[in-house]
């Protein structure tokens, strides 16, 4: 139930907007470490300026597949009604946080 409340149109509309997505525009570094992302993030077909607040970064041979691979967490916090979602704001957080885990293989 819950799965099918969240993919209504109150939320993210999956029916309409079967996909969200993040374009990066700028990678940050603090020295040789990569700090944050920016970028634009596309939530129901609303688009707006975020920055990623990157947690973890390590490449390194994937142990499996003996090829070059990175990893990365990164992090953001938007607010629901920003993309179209903020149903029961003020009595439930408007501020949700996204965390993006990603690992990357070398072909």
């Amino acid at each position: 139930m819950f799965n099918g409340h969240i993919q209504g149109p109150d939320f993210f509309d999956t029916a309409k907007f079967p996909t969200a997505t993040f374009k990066s525009s700028q990678f940050n570094f603090s020295g040789d470490k990569i700090k944050s992302i920016d970028g634009v993030l596309t939530i129901k077909g609303i688009s707006k300026d975020v920055t990623l607040a990157v947690t973890s970064f390590m490449c390194m041979p994937h142990p499996m597949l003996k090829k070059e691979a990175c990893g990365v967490n990164a992090t953001t916090v938007v607010k629901r009604s920003d993309f179209n979602m903020g149903k029961h704001v003020p009595y439930v957080s408007d501020e949700v946080t996204i965390d993006i885990p990603v690992e990357a293989i070398k072909e």
